[in-house]
């Protein structure tokens, strides 16, 4: 009953997966339409596109390289436990997954978990756990991410907000810590994706830099949380679209951007993940592919023999 309720399931949730892979991509032309009709936001890129801030743009691209280095480094936290698993490996297999999931169906994360099944020995059912913690603690960290821009905005210091956002950086010390505690595993993932979202906020400072508008350090934080959050709508992968208006309406609510300058500061930071992505990805899974290939061959050779 069960195996036939999920067959049942299957075709739903990728026709969900498709519509909202064409959701996204309509986002993002209407927001490219957007900005095409704003003067003001058309000028800006204009400026910054003939005499761009190398500075801003070398941050940004310096900060969505770490983004993909990091989010190895969270899963290799989650996962070297269960399995036989490296850290270079890791990264290469986050690198390819990140790479497709931006095609329709996500094929990325089913890719990732058949690989660590097949080659990491770890099972299907502690690979999905994993996402769901990784959600989790990303979540934690949307929150105090959170809790530090409206600390700063009622108190007026950017010492407080700056002790705020470095103090979670402490959870570092559980990777020295002796022994194996159950709860090592998780405060190591949780110090991997905090030094992620301070690079989401290096990303959107430079960004927003880009296109005329100088955010303060609170505005960053603020603007990372809801990239951050945009990233985690299921069905929409690396939040395609959603991020983009999620950005762009968020401004006149906060009084911080306008919207014509947030859709074009995160078609930007857009496009600064696919020039790290695709060239990261692409080197990543031909090898992840000949992985899969020979493990498959080795599994296959003892069964030819007898």
């Amino acid at each position: 009953m069960r195996a036939t309720g999920s067959s049942a399931s299957a075709p739903h949730r990728r026709f969900v997966r498709i519509l909202g892979f064409i959701l996204g991509i309509l986002l993002v032309v209407a927001a490219l339409a957007a900005i095409v009709r704003s003067a003001p936001a058309i000028e800006h890129l204009k400026t910054a596109l003939a005499q761009p801030a190398w500075q801003c743009v070398a941050a940004a691209l310096v900060a969505a390289l770490a983004n993909v280095v990091l989010s190895g480094g969270l899963f290799y936290a989650l996962m070297r436990r269960h399995g036989i698993v490296g850290f270079l490996q890791m990264q290469r297999l986050v690198a390819a997954s990140t790479l497709l999931n931006y095609a329709p169906l996500r094929p990325g994360l089913v890719g990732r978990i058949a690989y660590q099944q097949a080659v990491c020995g770890i099972p299907v059912r502690r690979s999905v756990l994993a996402v769901v913690e990784a959600a989790a603690i990303c979540g934690w960290s949307i929150v105090w991410l959170a809790l530090s821009a409206v600390c700063v905005g009622w108190l007026g210091s950017r010492q407080i907000g700056s002790v705020m956002l470095g103090a979670p950086i402490l959870l570092g010390l559980a990777c020295v810590v002796r022994g194996d505690p159950w709860w090592k595993a998780y405060a190591e993932a949780a110090f991997w994706r905090w030094l992620d979202a301070l690079a989401w906020i290096v990303r959107y400072w430079a960004v927003f830099s880009l296109v005329g508008v100088e955010l303060s350090l609170e505005g960053a934080a603020t603007a990372a949380c809801i990239g951050l959050l945009a990233g985690m709508v299921p069905f929409v992968g690396s939040g395609l679209g959603i991020r983009e208006w999620a950005i762009g309406l968020a401004g006149p609510a906060l009084a911080a951007w306008p919207t014509d300058m947030g859709l074009a500061a995160d078609l930007i930071n857009r496009a600064v993940d696919l020039v790290i992505v695709v060239p990261l990805g692409l080197v990543s899974l031909p090898r992840c592919l000949q992985e899969l290939r020979t493990f498959a061959r080795v599994k296959a050779t003892p069964a030819r023999a007898q």
